[in-house]
């Protein structure tokens, strides 16, 4: 064993990339690049230069094995180990050799994370050795895992499992809409597991993730609402109504007053209703109103009473409901009472959020017509109407206005997108989706004052808190496993958006409806903080990683220095693409230098390399950088 002992790192104006901090024991291979006359040298190891005093002869131009000890008055020592020379032995025999100093048995897997550490000039010891070693054989693709080791070195993250597992899930690059839409699939299949479950659900629901079969599960469901709701104007009440004799629901050439009174006159041979359900307030009322007809009440204003009794949760009816002077009403006056009575019975269900509640409104559409092969039928004549309203198909033409209104109603509110024209709605709709995440939640725990505990509820009913809790219940091992996917795909986001010294890194990927598309939106910002710890609006640089429906994938990177602005489009229709922007390039300019920022220029490339074909699968390019570097850094 011979030592060196460093001293301070080399001035130099060239950045200092890949910087790792030198901890103890530590086994790296070190270049001497220069050796000085006052018994000190310019060692380099990987991209770090350091000056070192030499307590052993060293040659300049050779490579040496050192192993990092104990830190003495504030430098590092490397003791240089014993080895053939490395210029000779090639890559596999230096990897036999690391092994060797590591005291590990060869075998294939670690023959091949050496290499790997090697080649990238990775500080080793033998803990993160075998650790990493460990994770690798656990991993279901260990070649992926190999740039999540490195990405944990250079910036010099917990080297821990559960960091691993949420990079290499982020890094395997599985589309984080589809893993929360299977997600969402998997916890309907199974039904309401838990009531976690069932929250879940609802924040799925609220990210708009679930589009598979969407159209079929829920556009019946959003006709009635829309014949029904109290805010609909007569063109869509008529509109919807018309659209659900189309689809079979209610049958076609009846008025809307006379299928309400079909309701009534079939309410006596209906039986069975679950006591103080929804259900059973409609039956109840469309009972009352059946015996309206038969000369049951001398007054509509006795039946209004009579039903909101019900409907305010009133088990008993008093016995003096019916007034002893009675006389028949007819349907006519009876028709408007009936459709205020579906009103309340679905508004009612579709507020609740507990087990069950959503059950109650399948439930009500099957009151409507109990003809349950008819019910899937009319679904799926909705989701067709829907379907060929939406990609504009020639069948469309056929449609009337009114039903036409109905079905873009229906389809905004089954395909909400972000307005990308509109800036501070697009900011607040990204920072609601950071929060159903659930990607403030630690920084709103540990900044939590006491006036804001009332808080506390709202931040656990979001994404991350309720996998969390989910994963503490008994659920199969199918939900359990894309759980914990997704959470780690969540935890990799909240790791590599970190401060770095005076840089900020923010890495954000949320699902993205566009129409009928769904795919993932990707953000990437990396900036400069000044004096005073906020953002520096003058320094910046942007990546947003998309994948379109023609397109494919399309990646901009927008850069700002000194409040000047350069934009390239990366994607494989560059051509197509900048001849399609060019009306809107003045637009740009303009509105951007009403913000007081300048356009230097917008260019369009085809990806060159594969580095860049690979952007939107592996979205980590700032983090191969390093953490931040400069002068300051001590070692």
């Amino acid at each position: 064993m011979q030592s060196i002992t460093s001293g301070k790192p080399v001035s130099s104006p060239i950045e200092v990339k890949g910087f790792v901090s030198l901890k103890n024991g530590q086994i790296l291979i070190g270049k001497v690049n220069k050796v000085f006359p006052d018994q000190t040298a310019e060692v380099q190891i990987g991209h770090q230069k350091m000056i070192a005093n030499l307590e052993i002869p060293l040659r300049s131009g050779e490579m040496y094995w050192f192993q990092v000890r104990h830190p003495i008055e504030g430098g590092v020592v490397l003791k240089a180990l014993d080895s053939p020379d490395l210029n000779v032995s090639g890559l596999k025999g230096t990897a036999a050799q690391l092994i060797a100093h590591l005291g590990m048995t060869p075998e294939p897997a670690a023959t091949k994370l050496a290499e790997y550490l090697l080649t990238n000039r990775l500080p080793i010891t033998k803990e993160t050795f075998q650790s990493a070693l460990q994770w690798l054989k656990a991993a279901d693709a260990a070649e992926a895992g190999l740039p999540v080791i490195k990405s944990m070195f250079i910036q010099q993250l917990p080297f821990v499992k559960d960091v691993f597992d949420a990079l290499f899930t982020q890094y395997k690059g599985e589309p984080f809409h589809k893993l929360l839409s299977v997600f969402k699939q998997q916890l309907q299949d199974v039904g309401a597991v838990t009531r976690t479950a069932v929250k879940l659900m609802d924040v799925l629901d609220s990210l708009h993730v679930v589009k598979q079969n969407q159209l079929q599960q829920n556009g019946l469901q959003n006709l009635v609402a829309t014949w029904l709701d109290p805010d609909s104007t007569p063109e869509m009440k008529s509109g919807a109504f018309s659209l659900l004799q189309k689809t079979g629901l209610i049958p076609k050439g009846i008025t809307e007053s006379v299928f309400l009174e079909s309701l009534m006159d079939g309410a006596e041979a209906r039986s069975g209703m679950a006591k103080i359900s929804v259900i059973d307030k409609l039956h109840q009322g469309l009972q009352l109103l059946s015996g309206a007809k038969s000369g049951a009440f001398a007054k509509v204003e006795e039946i209004e009473t009579t039903i909101n009794r019900i409907f305010n949760g009133h088990d008993h009816l008093p016995a003096d409901i019916h007034s002893i002077q009675r006389k028949n009403i007819s349907a006519e006056k009876l028709s408007p009472l009936a459709f205020h009575l579906l009103q309340s019975a679905f508004t009612e269900a579709t507020a609740k959020k507990a087990i069950g509640g959503k059950k109650e409104v399948n439930d009500l559409i099957g009151y409507l017509n109990m003809d349950t092969e008819q019910i899937e039928e009319s679904k799926g004549m909705v989701a067709e109407l829907l379907f060929q309203s939406l990609n504009k198909l020639p069948e469309a033409r056929y449609v009337r206005i009114n039903e036409k209104l109905v079905l873009s109603h229906v389809l905004e509110a089954e395909f909400q997108t972000i307005d990308f024209t509109n800036g501070p709605s697009v900011a607040h709709q990204l920072k609601e989706m950071t929060k159903v995440l659930g990607l403030q939640l630690e920084h709103a725990l540990i900044n939590l004052s006491g006036d804001d505990m009332k808080e506390i509820p709202n931040d656990l009913e979001t994404l991350k808190p309720l996998l969390l809790k989910l994963l503490n219940e008994q659920i199969p091992a199918s939900i359990k496993e894309m759980a914990e996917q997704i959470l780690n795909r969540i935890t990799a986001q909240q790791i590599l958006s970190q401060e770095n010294g005076p840089i900020q890194n923010l890495l954000l990927t949320l699902p993205l409806n566009l129409g009928s598309i769904q795919t993932d939106l990707t953000l990437q910002w990396s900036g400069r903080k000044t004096k005073d710890g906020k953002i520096d609006p003058d320094y910046c640089r942007v990546l947003f990683y998309l994948e379109l429906e023609r397109l494919k994938e399309t990646v901009i990177d927008m850069q700002v220095q000194n409040r000047i602005i350069k934009v390239t489009v990366i994607n494989g229709h560059g051509a197509v693409l900048e001849e399609a922007a060019g009306q809107y390039l003045d637009i740009l300019r303009e509105n951007l230098g009403k913000m007081d920022y300048r356009l230097s220029g917008v260019s369009f490339v085809k990806p060159v390399n594969e580095k860049e074909r690979d952007l939107r699968v592996k979205p980590i390019p700032f983090s191969e950088a390093g953490p931040y570097s400069g002068v300051d850094i001590r070692i």
